[in-house]
């Protein structure tokens, strides 16, 4: 699939008028996949009205081209931050639109399309196995994170941080120390290419056939 194809598509269902519009909204998105979004800014980036923006962003999701995860707000004791991420359906498409293809990967990229990856497999897991999850992603304002939340109603099963590098600083791991703090209650792992799983104080290290195992 390409940026040509989606256009194509698209047209083919009559969801937009002006297809260069959206395909300078596309090449803004997908240079922020894995990233919070920022309404406003992708507006000015493709010189589109906010509406428009939302509409396109609706327009991916509803086709299944992609999905946002929404930050988890239900934390009393933190400020959190409000604004969404959008992550692709596959990580070829995500590398075909950002005309990178065919080039190696930098190592910010493999940790962008790991977690992306680690992503788009749990939404699959929860869609199949109709475990009816919510996903989130856990931000407070002074910018500790966690990639991933899941929840079944009001309570909290898993946290989870997607590390692709194997070797790890002590604040590689400090969202989820931070989030660790404040529910310790809440099991934590980390995701990350490692051959053995193994453990810290507060979370176990899995590789992701582990994690999915775990999962089920």
């Amino acid at each position: 699939m390409s940026s040509t194809y989606l256009r194509e598509e698209i047209k083919a269902e009559a969801l937009v008028r002006n297809l260069q519009g959206f395909q300078n909204f596309l090449d803004v998105a997908v240079s922020q996949y894995s990233e919070q979004v920022n309404f406003s800014a992708v507006s000015r980036d493709c010189q589109a009205a906010l509406s428009t923006v939302k509409e396109y962003y609706s327009i991916l999701e509803n086709t299944l081209v992609g999905f946002f995860l929404y930050p988890y707000l239900k934390s009393s004791r933190k400020r959190m931050s409000h604004q969404p991420k959008f992550y692709f359906f596959d990580n070829g498409v995500t590398r075909t639109l950002l005309g990178s293809l065919q080039d190696p990967p930098t190592p910010l990229e493999q940790g962008q399309l790991f977690e992306q990856w680690i992503l788009q497999e749990i939404v699959r897991l929860n869609e199949y196995d109709q475990k009816d999850w919510k996903l989130f992603f856990w931000r407070t304002s002074h910018g500790a994170e966690v990639d991933l939340l899941i929840s079944r109603g009001a309570r909290l099963l898993y946290a989870i941080e997607c590390k692709f590098k194997r070797q790890r600083s002590s604040s590689d791991l400090s969202g989820l120390r931070s989030f660790h703090d404040n529910h310790p209650e809440v099991p934590c792992f980390v995701v990350s290419p490692v051959k053995q799983p193994y453990r810290l104080s507060f979370a176990r290290i899995l590789p992701p056939n582990r994690l999915f195992q775990e999962l089920k």
